[in-house]
């Protein structure tokens, strides 16, 4: 029986869209969304490196553990086993040193889990180890976690009722704080047990219960996994045509949000199902595809890199050890020392005192800068990660509905001959309104995820933009200039955004009424200020009998939130947007 990889599930729902792609097939799976995924790794892992450094500097042990926790995950996740395995040992070495528990158990429970491909051995260490921290100090949390993973281990092992004695414990806690997340999993796990045992009608119940907590919750990654495990149902029971029905809706689901693993691992199994039934064809180009997505998700190299940062990290701990026996040996010598030097101590008290009170404003202070140094690191850490929830919400959520609009009307459009042509152009619209709207949110997501835009990031989205309107206004000509001094000038992901929007906006005034032949944008800087002009040669307008519509209102605030003016002019001969920002 197959099994997916059961890392798809809590964490991938935040940092699923890190993997890189390599090959031609895995390119074609969406290109949008490739495009954002590789941005926020980049973004992600410099926040990440630079929160460590920070944190460094005010030896805010925490807050540098946490940053290499996070940095460990992304790096999984892009397929960089090497330094995923050595920021983990580095947030390990520092939850030890500063004694927090619950971090400690949760990091080697990740770890061990996330080695379960490349070193077994390995993985049931660090998972152990984990469980048996989370037992002995009482700590709840960690054993969501540890329990069902550890059972999964177990289970690769072929040991089953072990594997089930943990998927239990594990479903008893969730059930007992109502985990409507977690429950899911528990169940499936159980649930594959039983398809081992034969058991197909436990299993079934099982499956089904939670396939209805994730239509419930919209878990698109939850849904796919579901239907996979449907289809191991089907397949055990050598109902091969039903599996195959299952297995396709998992694979639609994960090739649609681009769940590499799950992808791989349904082509794999479908080669199987389609030998069994005799479509040789079928199962030679599932297999083909098999063998695509999984090697673009191997790194062979990691296993040599795995055991060397393994060792180092083990013979650290030796090290450390031995100093420390050392150190017992030279105790009773320090402690003679020790009785002479409390006298010279003593004299030196006064002095002590003296210098304590001098200094003690200035103590105060730097207390205060620490506090607020690591306040600033914690909500910065805390807005990145409101950040990544955000984006990941519009994109999966919003993001996949747009696409399902488009691609159902599509289909209502080709599956029947539509006579009426107001119907037609009417679902047409829809189609072309939902496709610009998918563009509009990757504008956003891709504004919420920089910390800074430079005017010559805005350049080249203001040519697409310009492209696309020659596209759909060939009888207009588009000039677009922006002076060299002013392309690396930045602004804020707020100002950027504001900035964008006010001159589309502009542009396409232009085009719906202005009835122009040419359109011209203009960026360039003064002394003090940045001047964006947009004119067109249309009939313009009165300005003084002329109601102000939304789109008017709408530049004039963004311009006015960021702190620049804006001002129109328009007469018969054409009419002129003016921008002006602080340089």
């Amino acid at each position: 029986m197959r099994k997916t990889v059961v890392f798809l599930i809590s964490f991938l729902l935040t940092f699923q869209l890190f993997f890189s792609q390599s090959k031609k097939e895995i390119d074609s799976l969406n290109a949008i969304s490739f495009e954002i995924r590789l941005a926020k790794a980049v973004q992600l892992t410099d926040n990440y490196l630079q929160n460590a450094k920070n944190a460094q500097k005010i030896s805010y042990k925490l807050g540098e553990a946490e940053s290499f926790s996070n940095l460990s995950l992304i790096y999984y996740y892009q397929g960089k086993f090497e330094k995923d395995l050595y920021y983990s040992l580095l947030a390990i070495h520092i939850y030890e040193a500063i004694g927090n528990k619950e971090k400690l158990a949760l990091e080697y429970g990740e770890l061990g889990y996330r080695m379960k491909k490349r070193n077994m051995a390995k993985a049931l260490y660090y998972m152990q180890k984990a469980k048996n921290i989370s037992e002995k100090n009482n700590i709840q949390k960690p054993l969501l976690s540890i329990y069902n993973n550890y059972g999964y281990l177990k289970e690769l092992q072929k040991e089953q009722d072990s594997a089930l004695y943990y998927y239990k414990k594990g479903l008893k806690i969730k059930e007992r704080i109502k985990d409507s997340l977690g429950i899911p999993y528990s169940l499936n796990n159980i649930a594959l047990i039983y398809i081992q045992k034969k058991q197909f009608k436990a299993a079934e119940i099982l499956l089904n219960r939670s396939l209805r907590i994730r239509y419930k919750l919209n878990d698109q990654i939850g849904i796919a996994e579901n239907n996979f495990y449907l289809g191991d149902l089907n397949f055990n029971q050598n109902s091969f045509l039903q599996a195959i029905t299952y297995y396709n809706k998992a694979l639609e689901i994960a090739k649609k949000n681009g769940y590499l693993d799950l992808i791989s691992n349904c082509h794999e199994i479908i080669a199987q199902t389609q030998e069994h039934l005799g479509n040789q064809k079928e199962a030679l180009v599932n297999f083909k595809l098999f063998k695509k997505y999984s090697d673009s998700l191997i790194n062979k190299d990691t296993n040599s890199k795995v055991a060397e940062l393994d060792i180092k990290f083990e013979t650290t701990k030796k090290e450390k050890l031995l100093l420390q026996k050392e150190a017992e040996s030279k105790q009773k010598t320090t402690y003679l020392i020790g009785l002479v030097l409390v006298a010279l101590l003593i004299a030196l008290l006064g002095f002590l005192i003296y210098r304590q009170q001098k200094f003690k404003n200035k103590q105060q202070e730097q207390e205060f800068e620490l506090k607020t140094a690591i306040s600033q690191i914690e909500t910065q850490n805390k807005l990145q990660e409101q950040r990544l929830n955000i984006s990941r919400d519009l994109h999966d959520n919003i993001g996949s509905q747009l696409t399902f609009i488009i691609s159902s009307v599509d289909n209502v459009k080709y599956a029947f001959d539509i006579d009426n042509k107001k119907l037609d152009d009417k679902l047409t619209n829809i189609s072309s309104f939902a496709k610009e709207t998918i563009v509009e949110l990757r504008d956003t997501i891709w504004a919420m995820n920089s910390n800074e835009i430079t005017f010559e990031d805005l350049e080249s989205r203001i040519h697409n933009f310009i492209e696309k309107a020659k596209e759909a206004k060939d009888e207009i000509q588009f000039s677009f200039a922006i002076a060299a001094d002013v392309k690396m000038k930045k602004l804020t992901s707020v100002e950027g955004m504001n900035m964008y929007r006010t001159i589309q906006e502009a542009v396409n005034n232009a085009i719906k009424y202005a009835q122009a032949t040419t359109i011209a944008i203009a960026i360039n800087k003064t002394e003090t200020q940045i001047e964006i002009t947009i004119q067109d040669n249309g009939i313009g307008f009165d300005q003084d009998t002329i109601v102000k519509g939304n789109g008017l209102r709408n530049m004039q605030k963004r311009m006015e939130d960021i702190g620049g003016q804006f001002n129109i002019q328009s007469a018969t001969f054409g009419t002129k947007v003016t921008l002006l920002l602080n340089a």
